[in-house]
């Protein structure tokens, strides 16, 4: 998880009225690293929130999660949750931070905050834009064309944004944003997201997201946002568990990242 920088980004706005006529209360659930090698997980996640009835999803999908090759019955898969009505977003393109950080704040921002995931954190324009394209057209390959993108952690480079904004696509999020491109509006809606690395980063993400949604009760737009491990440990799983259930008793709308920036771009 990482905060955006934030001499990238456009001004952030709170919801605007017209949009807050146009919809009631919602809630995004997102599931992140969408990749044959966390398939297993990423279906556990994807099951309790069917039985929670919180669906359609946005799966955040990586073409080639750290190297990895097309795998055809994970891409069926995909497929299947589209025709259902789950989004597929591109998120990055192998999903790891490909370059070394300089100094103390990178190597903390990019390895130890990131877990080296970061990919888009540091890459400079043409690189960018080279993985951009590359993993739009895994999507197209499949028949989909995608309407958003997430970048791993959120972070991305001032050559990442640019590249971003010459690609055809209508939104990208960031930890604290959804951002309508290629310059705004945005929408502003923390994510709820949890960190399951390490015992006592489980306890801190239960404690930060219990007083998050406290504070987001009143909030139009309720980001619920999961990560393949937190399929794994009991306190993850308890905690988004007690988030989205009271989610729904906000009697919150299921929609897709697709959905807001419609949204939004209906107020543009």
């Amino acid at each position: 998880m990482a905060t955006p920088d934030p001499a990238f980004l456009p001004t952030s706005h709170a919801l605007p009225q017209e949009l807050q006529g146009l919809a009631p209360r919602l809630l995004t659930a997102v599931l992140h690293d969408v990749a044959p090698a966390t398939w297993a997980d990423c279906r556990s996640l994807v099951d309790q929130l069917d039985e929670m009835g919180i669906r359609p999803l946005s799966l955040l999908a990586v073409p080639r999660y750290h190297g990895s090759p097309r795998d055809p019955a994970f891409e069926r898969w995909l497929l299947r949750r589209a025709a259902a009505g789950d989004e597929l977003v591109l998120h990055g393109y192998e999903h790891r931070d490909p370059l070394l950080p300089q100094g103390g704040w990178q190597r903390l921002r990019r390895q130890w905050y990131t877990h080296g995931e970061g990919e888009f954190s540091a890459l400079p324009y043409a690189e960018a834009r080279r993985r951009l394209t590359a993993g739009r057209r895994w999507l197209e390959s499949m028949g989909v064309r995608p309407a958003g993108f997430v970048p791993p952690a959120w972070l991305m480079s001032a050559g990442s944004w640019q590249a971003l904004r010459e690609q055809p696509l209508l939104y990208t999020c960031t930890l604290r944003q959804v951002v309508l491109l290629p310059e705004g509006p945005t929408l502003s809606a923390m994510a709820q997201v949890w960190s399951a690395r390490s015992p006592w980063r489980r306890m801190a993400s239960d404690w930060w997201n219990a007083g998050l949604l406290r504070l987001q009760a009143e909030r139009p737009l309720l980001r619920l946002e999961l990560h393949p491990l937190d399929a794994r440990h009991a306190l993850p799983r308890r905690s988004w568990h007690e988030v989205a259930t009271a989610a729904m008793a906000q009697r919150r709308q299921p929609v897709t990242l697709l959905q807001v920036a419609r949204l939004l771009e209906s107020t543009a």
